[in-house]
Protein backbone atom coordinates (compact mmCIF):
# COMPACT_ATOMS: atom_id res chain seq x y z
CA UNK A 1 0.00 0.00 0.00
CA UNK A 2 1.41 3.51 -1.09
CA UNK A 3 -1.42 6.31 0.06
CA UNK A 4 0.82 9.09 0.35
CA UNK A 5 3.56 10.82 -1.19
CA UNK A 6 7.04 11.05 1.18
CA UNK A 7 10.61 9.49 0.94
CA UNK A 8 9.84 6.61 2.91
CA UNK A 9 9.76 3.71 0.39
CA UNK A 10 12.26 1.24 0.63
CA UNK A 11 11.44 -0.15 -2.75
CA UNK A 12 13.03 0.44 -6.08
CA UNK A 13 10.61 3.58 -6.65
CA UNK A 14 9.18 5.95 -4.42
CA UNK A 15 5.63 7.65 -4.07
CA UNK A 16 5.34 11.45 -5.66
CA UNK A 17 2.05 12.00 -6.94
CA UNK A 18 -1.42 10.01 -6.35
CA UNK A 19 -2.21 6.86 -3.96
CA UNK A 20 -2.65 3.08 -4.39
CA UNK A 21 -4.50 1.51 -1.59
CA UNK A 22 -5.88 -2.13 -1.46
CA UNK A 23 -8.60 -2.28 1.44
CA UNK A 24 -9.85 -5.42 3.18
CA UNK A 25 -12.41 -6.27 4.77
CA UNK A 26 -12.90 -9.15 7.46
CA UNK A 27 -15.65 -11.66 6.65
CA UNK A 28 -16.77 -14.03 9.74
CA UNK A 29 -17.20 -17.58 8.70
CA UNK A 30 -18.77 -20.40 10.43
CA UNK A 31 -19.21 -17.70 13.38
CA UNK A 32 -15.68 -17.37 14.10
CA UNK A 33 -12.85 -17.63 11.28
CA UNK A 34 -12.37 -14.95 9.28
CA UNK A 35 -10.93 -14.02 5.47
CA UNK A 36 -10.57 -11.14 4.05
CA UNK A 37 -11.95 -9.19 1.10
CA UNK A 38 -9.60 -6.90 -0.59
CA UNK A 39 -10.19 -4.07 -2.72
CA UNK A 40 -8.51 -1.77 -4.39
CA UNK A 41 -7.94 1.82 -4.26
CA UNK A 42 -6.14 4.12 -6.93
CA UNK A 43 -5.83 7.89 -7.89
CA UNK A 44 -6.53 8.41 -11.21
CA UNK A 45 -2.95 9.07 -11.84
CA UNK A 46 -0.40 7.08 -9.49
CA UNK A 47 2.96 8.57 -10.44
CA UNK A 48 7.09 7.26 -8.89
CA UNK A 49 10.45 8.51 -9.13
CA UNK A 50 12.68 5.94 -8.73
CA UNK A 51 14.61 5.63 -5.60
CA UNK A 52 18.01 6.11 -5.93
CA UNK A 53 18.90 4.93 -2.38
CA UNK A 54 16.97 1.55 -3.22
CA UNK A 55 19.55 -1.19 -1.69
CA UNK A 56 20.01 -3.72 -4.98
CA UNK A 57 21.32 -1.36 -7.53
CA UNK A 58 22.32 -4.23 -9.61
CA UNK A 59 18.77 -5.11 -10.23
CA UNK A 60 17.51 -1.43 -10.70
CA UNK A 61 15.88 1.55 -10.74
CA UNK A 62 16.54 1.92 -14.22
CA UNK A 63 14.16 4.06 -15.03
CA UNK A 64 13.72 7.68 -13.39
CA UNK A 65 9.87 7.81 -13.53
CA UNK A 66 6.71 5.87 -14.21
CA UNK A 67 3.42 6.95 -13.97
CA UNK A 68 0.72 4.57 -13.92
CA UNK A 69 -3.21 5.48 -15.91
CA UNK A 70 -5.65 4.60 -13.84
CA UNK A 71 -7.78 6.39 -15.45
CA UNK A 72 -8.32 4.52 -18.74
CA UNK A 73 -10.17 1.75 -19.90
CA UNK A 74 -8.33 -1.40 -20.78
CA UNK A 75 -10.01 -0.64 -24.87
CA UNK A 76 -8.45 2.98 -24.77
CA UNK A 77 -5.45 2.00 -23.30
CA UNK A 78 -4.48 -0.78 -25.93
CA UNK A 79 -5.44 1.33 -28.79
CA UNK A 80 -2.62 4.28 -27.67
CA UNK A 81 -0.06 1.56 -27.19
CA UNK A 82 -0.68 -0.50 -30.22
CA UNK A 83 -1.74 2.23 -32.70
CA UNK A 84 0.46 5.29 -31.57
CA UNK A 85 3.54 6.16 -29.18
CA UNK A 86 4.17 8.33 -26.01
CA UNK A 87 1.49 7.87 -24.02
CA UNK A 88 1.37 4.21 -23.26
CA UNK A 89 3.86 1.97 -22.53
CA UNK A 90 2.53 -1.22 -20.87
CA UNK A 91 -0.83 -2.81 -20.61
CA UNK A 92 -1.20 -5.40 -17.96
CA UNK A 93 -4.01 -8.26 -18.04
CA UNK A 94 -4.75 -8.10 -21.46
CA UNK A 95 -7.70 -10.52 -22.31
CA UNK A 96 -6.74 -13.41 -24.02
CA UNK A 97 -9.03 -12.31 -27.42
CA UNK A 98 -6.69 -9.44 -27.70
CA UNK A 99 -3.58 -11.34 -28.50
CA UNK A 100 -3.55 -11.11 -32.04
CA UNK A 101 -4.13 -7.39 -32.12
CA UNK A 102 -1.11 -6.69 -30.23
CA UNK A 103 0.81 -9.45 -32.35
CA UNK A 104 -0.16 -8.04 -35.18
CA UNK A 105 0.49 -3.98 -34.43
CA UNK A 106 3.86 -2.09 -35.66
CA UNK A 107 4.42 -0.02 -32.43
CA UNK A 108 3.48 -3.10 -29.51
CA UNK A 109 4.84 -6.71 -28.88
CA UNK A 110 2.53 -9.37 -26.98
CA UNK A 111 5.05 -10.23 -23.70
CA UNK A 112 3.18 -13.63 -21.51
CA UNK A 113 4.27 -15.03 -18.53
CA UNK A 114 3.72 -18.78 -16.72
CA UNK A 115 1.51 -16.88 -13.51
CA UNK A 116 1.11 -18.86 -10.39
CA UNK A 117 -2.57 -18.18 -11.36
CA UNK A 118 -5.92 -20.86 -11.53
CA UNK A 119 -8.61 -20.69 -13.15
CA UNK A 120 -11.27 -23.26 -11.46
CA UNK A 121 -14.81 -23.72 -10.33
CA UNK A 122 -15.96 -23.88 -7.08
CA UNK A 123 -18.15 -26.67 -7.08
CA UNK A 124 -21.40 -26.20 -4.02
CA UNK A 125 -21.09 -29.52 -2.30
CA UNK A 126 -24.45 -28.71 -0.63
CA UNK A 127 -26.27 -27.72 -3.76
CA UNK A 128 -30.15 -28.85 -3.38
CA UNK A 129 -31.03 -31.41 -6.53
CA UNK A 130 -27.80 -32.13 -7.43
CA UNK A 131 -25.27 -35.15 -6.39
CA UNK A 132 -22.61 -32.75 -5.87
CA UNK A 133 -21.72 -34.26 -2.39
CA UNK A 134 -20.64 -37.24 -4.37
CA UNK A 135 -17.07 -37.54 -5.27
CA UNK A 136 -17.97 -39.56 -8.70
CA UNK A 137 -20.53 -36.33 -9.44
CA UNK A 138 -17.56 -33.99 -8.80
CA UNK A 139 -14.94 -36.44 -11.01
CA UNK A 140 -17.57 -36.85 -13.71
CA UNK A 141 -17.74 -33.07 -14.15
CA UNK A 142 -13.92 -32.94 -14.45
CA UNK A 143 -13.77 -35.61 -16.56
CA UNK A 144 -16.12 -33.89 -19.37
CA UNK A 145 -14.00 -30.91 -20.42
CA UNK A 146 -11.72 -31.32 -22.86
CA UNK A 147 -8.79 -28.95 -21.55
CA UNK A 148 -6.49 -29.40 -24.20
CA UNK A 149 -9.57 -27.66 -26.94
CA UNK A 150 -10.53 -24.92 -24.20
CA UNK A 151 -6.80 -24.56 -23.86
CA UNK A 152 -6.87 -24.11 -27.62
CA UNK A 153 -10.19 -22.29 -28.78
CA UNK A 154 -10.63 -20.18 -25.63
CA UNK A 155 -7.11 -19.29 -24.84
CA UNK A 156 -5.58 -19.09 -28.28
CA UNK A 157 -3.06 -21.68 -26.38
CA UNK A 158 -1.56 -19.22 -23.79
CA UNK A 159 -2.78 -21.39 -21.22
CA UNK A 160 -1.64 -24.85 -19.47
CA UNK A 161 -4.03 -27.39 -18.14
CA UNK A 162 -4.15 -27.32 -14.59
CA UNK A 163 -3.67 -30.50 -12.56
CA UNK A 164 -5.16 -30.10 -8.71
CA UNK A 165 -5.22 -26.28 -8.07
CA UNK A 166 -1.27 -25.56 -8.05
CA UNK A 167 -0.41 -23.80 -11.64
CA UNK A 168 2.76 -25.16 -13.79
CA UNK A 169 5.30 -23.01 -13.29
CA UNK A 170 8.64 -22.94 -12.68
CA UNK A 171 8.68 -21.34 -9.44
CA UNK A 172 6.30 -24.55 -8.70
CA UNK A 173 7.82 -27.22 -9.93
CA UNK A 174 8.94 -28.64 -6.74
CA UNK A 175 5.74 -28.58 -5.48
CA UNK A 176 4.65 -30.72 -8.21
CA UNK A 177 6.66 -33.72 -7.40
CA UNK A 178 7.20 -35.98 -7.06
CA UNK A 179 4.17 -38.42 -7.74
CA UNK A 180 3.50 -35.41 -10.36
CA UNK A 181 0.08 -34.93 -11.12
CA UNK A 182 -2.02 -35.22 -14.35
CA UNK A 183 -4.34 -33.08 -15.66
CA UNK A 184 -8.15 -35.34 -15.72
CA UNK A 185 -8.34 -37.08 -18.86
CA UNK A 186 -10.99 -35.89 -21.27
CA UNK A 187 -13.19 -38.95 -20.73
CA UNK A 188 -16.95 -38.54 -21.90
CA UNK A 189 -17.61 -42.57 -21.41
CA UNK A 190 -16.38 -42.51 -17.84
CA UNK A 191 -17.96 -39.17 -16.99
CA UNK A 192 -22.01 -40.23 -17.76
CA UNK A 193 -21.01 -43.50 -16.51
CA UNK A 194 -20.27 -42.03 -12.82
CA UNK A 195 -22.79 -39.63 -13.44
CA UNK A 196 -25.64 -41.53 -13.88
CA UNK A 197 -23.92 -43.93 -10.83
CA UNK A 198 -24.80 -40.95 -8.54
CA UNK A 199 -28.76 -41.06 -9.44
CA UNK A 200 -28.17 -37.70 -11.87
CA UNK A 201 -30.07 -34.52 -11.63
CA UNK A 202 -33.48 -33.32 -10.64
CA UNK A 203 -33.15 -29.79 -12.20
CA UNK A 204 -30.69 -27.81 -14.71
CA UNK A 205 -27.08 -27.34 -13.22
CA UNK A 206 -26.43 -23.49 -13.10
CA UNK A 207 -23.12 -22.65 -14.03
CA UNK A 208 -21.96 -18.83 -13.72
CA UNK A 209 -19.06 -17.11 -13.98
CA UNK A 210 -17.10 -14.09 -13.32
CA UNK A 211 -17.27 -11.65 -16.28
CA UNK A 212 -13.60 -12.01 -17.67
CA UNK A 213 -14.51 -15.97 -17.80
CA UNK A 214 -17.52 -16.13 -19.91
CA UNK A 215 -16.93 -17.44 -22.61
CA UNK A 216 -14.95 -20.31 -20.43
CA UNK A 217 -18.59 -21.40 -18.86
CA UNK A 218 -19.88 -21.47 -22.45
CA UNK A 219 -17.21 -24.06 -23.52
CA UNK A 220 -17.69 -25.86 -19.91
CA UNK A 221 -21.33 -26.23 -20.58
CA UNK A 222 -21.39 -27.01 -23.76
CA UNK A 223 -19.63 -29.60 -22.72
CA UNK A 224 -21.54 -31.06 -19.56
CA UNK A 225 -24.28 -31.17 -22.14
CA UNK A 226 -23.18 -33.16 -24.42
CA UNK A 227 -20.79 -35.59 -22.73
CA UNK A 228 -23.60 -35.67 -19.32
CA UNK A 229 -26.79 -35.23 -21.22
CA UNK A 230 -27.89 -32.79 -18.64
CA UNK A 231 -29.03 -29.19 -18.65
CA UNK A 232 -26.71 -26.43 -17.84
CA UNK A 233 -27.80 -23.05 -17.40
CA UNK A 234 -25.05 -20.49 -17.93
CA UNK A 235 -25.13 -16.98 -15.76
CA UNK A 236 -22.21 -14.30 -15.87
CA UNK A 237 -21.66 -11.75 -12.41
CA UNK A 238 -21.03 -8.58 -14.10
CA UNK A 239 -17.83 -6.67 -12.72
CA UNK A 240 -20.29 -4.73 -10.71
CA UNK A 241 -21.75 -7.16 -8.79
CA UNK A 242 -18.10 -9.18 -8.44
CA UNK A 243 -17.43 -8.10 -4.94
CA UNK A 244 -21.16 -8.90 -3.47
CA UNK A 245 -20.71 -12.42 -5.25
CA UNK A 246 -17.14 -12.81 -3.52
CA UNK A 247 -18.75 -11.87 -0.35
CA UNK A 248 -21.95 -13.79 -0.02
CA UNK A 249 -19.56 -16.98 -0.86
CA UNK A 250 -16.97 -15.88 1.76
CA UNK A 251 -19.65 -15.68 4.43
CA UNK A 252 -21.07 -18.43 3.11
CA UNK A 253 -24.75 -17.26 2.30
CA UNK A 254 -27.13 -18.97 -0.07
CA UNK A 255 -25.66 -18.90 -3.66
CA UNK A 256 -27.14 -18.45 -7.31
CA UNK A 257 -25.32 -21.39 -8.72
CA UNK A 258 -23.68 -24.48 -8.45
CA UNK A 259 -20.40 -23.92 -9.77
CA UNK A 260 -18.77 -20.81 -9.87
CA UNK A 261 -15.92 -19.97 -11.99
CA UNK A 262 -13.14 -17.57 -10.91
CA UNK A 263 -9.27 -17.20 -10.95
CA UNK A 264 -6.85 -17.00 -8.20
CA UNK A 265 -3.68 -16.44 -7.58
CA UNK A 266 -1.11 -16.77 -5.09
CA UNK A 267 1.67 -14.51 -3.92
CA UNK A 268 3.20 -17.93 -1.89
CA UNK A 269 5.46 -19.32 -4.59
CA UNK A 270 7.12 -21.46 -1.61
CA UNK A 271 4.34 -22.75 -0.62
CA UNK A 272 0.85 -22.64 -2.41
CA UNK A 273 -1.46 -24.43 -0.93
CA UNK A 274 -1.19 -21.72 2.04
CA UNK A 275 -3.47 -19.50 -0.24
CA UNK A 276 -4.67 -21.76 -3.47
CA UNK A 277 -5.90 -24.78 -1.16
CA UNK A 278 -6.73 -23.04 1.54
CA UNK A 279 -9.30 -20.26 -0.48
CA UNK A 280 -10.88 -22.88 -2.35
CA UNK A 281 -11.14 -25.79 0.39
CA UNK A 282 -10.07 -24.69 3.77
CA UNK A 283 -12.41 -24.15 6.91
CA UNK A 284 -11.54 -20.36 6.19
CA UNK A 285 -11.34 -20.61 2.63
CA UNK A 286 -13.38 -17.44 0.74
CA UNK A 287 -14.32 -19.90 -1.60
CA UNK A 288 -15.15 -23.04 -0.17
CA UNK A 289 -19.25 -24.06 -0.84
CA UNK A 290 -19.70 -26.93 1.12
CA UNK A 291 -18.84 -28.33 4.62
CA UNK A 292 -15.35 -28.46 6.31
CA UNK A 293 -13.19 -31.35 5.18
CA UNK A 294 -11.26 -33.20 8.27
CA UNK A 295 -9.01 -34.95 6.18
CA UNK A 296 -7.75 -31.60 4.19
CA UNK A 297 -7.70 -29.88 7.43
CA UNK A 298 -5.53 -32.45 9.20
CA UNK A 299 -3.63 -32.14 5.74
CA UNK A 300 -3.35 -28.65 6.05
CA UNK A 301 -2.76 -28.13 9.83
CA UNK A 302 0.93 -30.85 9.03
CA UNK A 303 1.63 -28.53 6.14
CA UNK A 304 1.58 -24.80 8.37
CA UNK A 305 3.96 -26.85 11.12
CA UNK A 306 6.70 -27.74 9.14
CA UNK A 307 9.57 -25.44 8.78
CA UNK A 308 11.78 -27.71 6.89
CA UNK A 309 11.35 -27.39 3.08
CA UNK A 310 11.61 -30.43 1.83
CA UNK A 311 8.98 -31.24 4.44
CA UNK A 312 6.80 -28.55 2.79
CA UNK A 313 6.85 -29.75 -0.40
CA UNK A 314 6.14 -33.46 0.56
CA UNK A 315 3.09 -31.81 2.59
CA UNK A 316 1.97 -29.60 -0.48
CA UNK A 317 2.18 -32.83 -2.36
CA UNK A 318 -0.19 -34.56 -0.09
CA UNK A 319 -2.50 -31.72 -0.16
CA UNK A 320 -3.21 -31.41 -3.97
CA UNK A 321 -3.19 -35.21 -4.28
CA UNK A 322 -6.20 -35.44 -1.62
CA UNK A 323 -7.89 -32.43 -3.44
CA UNK A 324 -7.45 -33.38 -6.97
CA UNK A 325 -8.54 -37.17 -6.08
CA UNK A 326 -11.79 -36.05 -4.08
CA UNK A 327 -12.19 -33.43 -7.25
CA UNK A 328 -13.05 -30.42 -4.74
CA UNK A 329 -13.07 -27.94 -7.17
CA UNK A 330 -13.47 -27.85 -11.14
CA UNK A 331 -9.87 -27.80 -12.58
CA UNK A 332 -9.45 -26.18 -15.57
CA UNK A 333 -6.06 -24.23 -16.59
CA UNK A 334 -3.71 -21.97 -15.64
CA UNK A 335 -3.96 -18.66 -17.76
CA UNK A 336 -0.15 -17.01 -18.96
CA UNK A 337 -0.72 -13.51 -17.90
CA UNK A 338 -0.79 -11.29 -20.98
CA UNK A 339 1.01 -7.46 -21.62
CA UNK A 340 0.97 -5.42 -24.54
CA UNK A 341 4.99 -3.13 -24.33
CA UNK A 342 6.34 -1.05 -26.50
CA UNK A 343 8.57 -2.56 -28.82
CA UNK A 344 11.41 -0.15 -27.11
CA UNK A 345 10.54 -1.28 -23.61
CA UNK A 346 12.77 -3.98 -22.26
CA UNK A 347 10.50 -5.26 -19.93
CA UNK A 348 10.46 -9.15 -17.91
CA UNK A 349 7.34 -10.09 -16.21
CA UNK A 350 6.78 -11.50 -12.98
CA UNK A 351 5.01 -14.96 -12.10
CA UNK A 352 3.51 -13.68 -8.91
CA UNK A 353 3.21 -9.26 -9.38
CA UNK A 354 3.71 -6.54 -11.32
CA UNK A 355 7.21 -5.55 -10.84
CA UNK A 356 9.39 -2.82 -12.95
CA UNK A 357 12.32 -2.22 -10.97
CA UNK A 358 14.33 -3.87 -13.69
CA UNK A 359 12.39 -2.88 -16.75
CA UNK A 360 13.96 -0.18 -18.94
CA UNK A 361 14.15 1.46 -22.54
CA UNK A 362 15.89 1.33 -25.67
CA UNK A 363 17.81 4.41 -27.31
CA UNK A 364 14.77 4.43 -30.05
CA UNK A 365 12.24 4.97 -27.37
CA UNK A 366 10.05 7.83 -27.14
CA UNK A 367 11.30 9.42 -23.98
CA UNK A 368 14.76 9.52 -25.15
CA UNK A 369 14.50 10.84 -29.11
Amino acid sequence: MIDAPGPWASGAFTLVEGHSRIDTEPVVIDGEDRTWLQTEDRSPTVRLHANRHYWDRRRGPRLAEVEFRNDLDRDRALDMVCDSVGEVDIVTEVPHAQAERVRRSRHARLVTVDAVRALAGVIDRDADGLPLADVRARRALNLAVDRAALVRDAFGGLARPLAGLTPPTLLTVAHRAPGRLRPYQHDPAEAARLWRLTGGSSRPVRLAALEPWAAVATFVAAQWREALGIEVQVSVVPVDRERETRRRLAAKEPREWDVLLLEQGSQSVDVPPLELHRAFVGRSGEFRAGPVDPTFERLFADLVAQTSQLRQVVAANRIDRYVTEQALALFLVAPKVLYAVNRDVDFDPYATSFELADTSVRDGHWSLR
